[in-house]
């Protein structure tokens, strides 16, 4: 069946500012080149709707636009959100996804596969659907529909960035700029073959560790702040000051290197990656014995420095790598660490 509308959402690696999009922090998010395609086609012989994929085997024959609890509610959500925003009635049609985003790695394949869905939706409908009108629907989906509750930056880095720039978003503000990243050195990303689901990880708990911290201090976003006082400190319980302690460095870190990368200066850059990486493996407490082993083994080869992509729990991580050195890097890991998958 030939498709009618085509739809395409790019994933993104995070090079700094973990689990700060929804306490109200800067983030620094680069697209990459792996995306989720999907091709929309009208199919007069199903009721409501069908989707396929190249991942999986088996096409979803959907009756009703309801939950699953499986990755077809990414485009359910899709079709269910953007039906009622125009007051149209979703049947009759037929949904083929392709990839080559990693799934669960910490890329934001959800995002791009809602982004994509709903780009397909937009053109097929042929409504003019604004890139904040997008941002809005895609990040509606996700956090009300499936259930994640992470912040913007996925579909603002799906939609708005691209791969030569560094995207340095203000979450709370969503004012943005878009920032050259380093002619001279590589942002490469490792899968280390540990998979992990969001909404049936610690993710929604360490949200909920912020929220209470934020409320115990007065704050609407923990990101407001620039340190804890003695006095707050004896507010908050252990694991409500480390994760404090994490957003609220992290946010500072993140300032720091946009400036490195506008002073064209990797070695700092570098250095605020691995601060980054040991904060969340000790503070946030989202990092595995996996993704330190990689982070240990890409900064003894020679990065320049080396952290976790994404939420954690498992996935990739991000290593700062100069040019004329990748080949020799890809291949000193993938000999000391056999799981390894460059994406």
């Amino acid at each position: 069946m030939k498709a009618v509308s085509v739809g395409e959402g790019y994933g993104r690696v995070n090079l700094i500012g973990e689990h700060l999009d929804y306490n109200g922090g800067c983030v620094l998010p680069l697209q990459i080149k792996n995306s989720i395609i999907c091709e929309l086609s009208e199919n007069p012989e199903i009721d409501c709707i069908s989707i396929a994929s190249d991942k999986y085997q088996k096409t979803l024959s959907i009756e009703k636009l309801e939950k699953r609890d499986d990755w077809a509610d990414f485009i359910i959500g899709s079709c269910l959100f953007f039906g009622k925003k125009y007051s149209i009635i979703i049947k009759e049609l037929s949904f083929k996804i392709s990839s080559t985003l990693p799934l669960g790695i910490g890329l934001s394949s959800s995002a791009a596969i809602t982004v994509s869905t709903l780009k397909a939706l937009n053109n097929f409908y042929k409504k003019n659907m604004s890139d904040d009108e997008l941002i809005d629907l895609a990040y509606g989906i996700e956090n009300i529909f499936v259930g994640v509750g992470g912040g913007i930056m996925d579909q603002f880095a799906s939609v708005l960035g691209n791969r030569k720039q560094a995207l340095y978003l203000n979450t709370l503000s969503r004012s943005y700029e878009l920032v050259n990243i380093f002619d001279d050195y590589n942002f490469l990303i490792i899968d280390s073959n540990t998979k992990r689901i969001l909404s049936n990880s610690e993710f929604n708990q360490k949200k909920e560790l912020c929220l209470s911290a934020a409320k115990k201090m007065d704050l609407k976003n923990l990101c407001e702040k620039e340190f804890i006082s003695e006095k707050e400190i004896k507010l908050l319980s252990d694991e409500e000051f480390k994760v404090c302690r994490h957003v609220i460095e992290e946010n500072i870190r993140v300032k720091k290197a946009v400036q490195f990368l506008k002073d064209d200066n990797p070695n700092e850059f570098g250095k605020l990656m691995t601060e980054s990486h040991s904060s969340l493996s000790e503070y946030y407490g989202v990092s595995t014995d996996e993704l330190n082993e990689l982070v240990n083994l890409s900064n003894y080869f020679g990065a320049l420095g080396s952290k976790l992509t994404g939420a954690g729990f498992g996935g990739a991580v991000v290593t700062l790598v100069k040019n004329d050195k990748v080949e020799e890097f890809k291949k000193m890991i993938l000999e000391n660490y056999k799981k390894a998958k460059f994406v």
